[in-house]
């Protein structure tokens, strides 16, 4: 980085006109490219600014640099410096992170992760956003669902800190030979479930989760608000089936049945995002707004 302090130490930024806050900052924290993509932009925001010079760095994770990925500028040539001026007059200014990927088709690499950070601002008056991080993961399109079936236990928490054992099995699933398959795109179903919380509930699978496989971004997408479960949770509600679901704000969107995502790595399935454990009417399977658990963002199973 001795160039990049060197070029900070006489970069201007002197063509900023500050309003109250200015500010970098990724718009993400997480990003998921397929190994054929060639070429991934991470974009960087200026807000509150007309233009400065920061520093970014890009650590390798399991992904080697030079092996898996190089950085370029934005006409494609190696780019070591870790400098990056952002614009927001000159649009012929670089405002994205490039990371050339190389393509691996045909090898099985697994996936493979980096992370690029921003460092800091050239202005001590521009700082960085809460999103100056970005976990990236390049994506082995040579897997597929068949590596993913088995037994898997989990490790992980709620949203209040208290672990959740978690334990399931993952099937492969054809509709076609299914007569009463409501999900004709599925491929792919959790069994076996057993849920236990710090509480004492135990949440079990009386029937399965389906779900299909994304093979370029690597998710298993499990469909919303499938009842896996009914029980009697007393007279406040009374009878209710069990279902996992989005963390929604209101019945409205709860009702849209959100895809719950899951990460699938080499013997790993990690939960993208928080997800509830919402209580549907025993007659009509419309939720209620209880819900009877919840398992935090990040939970992950690993392949026994």
């Amino acid at each position: 980085m001795a160039l990049a302090a060197a070029l900070l130490s006489i970069a201007a930024c002197n063509k900023a006109k500050f309003v109250d806050a200015s500010i970098l900052s990724f718009t993400t924290t997480s990003v998921s490219v397929a190994e054929d993509a060639a070429l991934v932009k991470i974009p960087v925001h200026l807000y509150g600014a007309d233009e400065c010079v920061l520093t970014y760095s890009v650590t390798p994770g399991t992904a080697s640099e030079g092996v898996n990925y190089k950085v370029v500028d934005r006409f494609g040539n190696p780019d070591n410096t870790g400098v990056l001026t952002v614009s927001n007059i000159d649009k012929e200014v670089n405002d994205s992170i490039r990371i050339q990927i190389v393509d691996y088709t045909g090898t099985e690499t697994g996936n493979l992760t980096f992370t690029v950070e921003l460092k800091e601002s050239a202005d001590e008056k521009i700082n960085l956003g809460a999103y100056s991080k970005c976990s990236c993961m390049i994506i082995d399109n040579d897997g597929g669902l068949p590596k993913l079936i088995g037994s898997y236990e989990g490790a992980g928490t709620d949203s209040d800190g208290k672990a959740v054992s978690f334990t399931f099995d993952l099937a492969e699933y054809d509709p076609s030979a299914d007569p009463e398959a409501e999900y004709p795109d599925a491929d792919c179903i959790f069994t076996n479930g057993v849920m236990g919380f710090a509480n004492g509930n135990k949440m079990t699978f009386k029937y399965p989760l389906y779900g299909f496989f994304d093979k370029n971004m690597s998710k298993i997408h499990i469909y919303g608000l499938q009842p896996f479960n009914a029980y009697n949770f007393g007279d406040t509600v009374g009878a209710c089936w069990v279902a996992w679901g989005c963390d929604a704000g209101s019945l409205a969107q709860l009702k849209s049945k959100e895809d719950i995502t899951l990460t699938a790595g080499e013997g790993v399935l990690v939960l993208d995002k928080l997800i509830n454990l919402w209580l549907l009417e025993y007659d009509t399977f419309e939720p209620n707004g209880y819900t009877a658990g919840d398992l935090a963002s990040g939970y992950k199973w690993t392949k026994k």
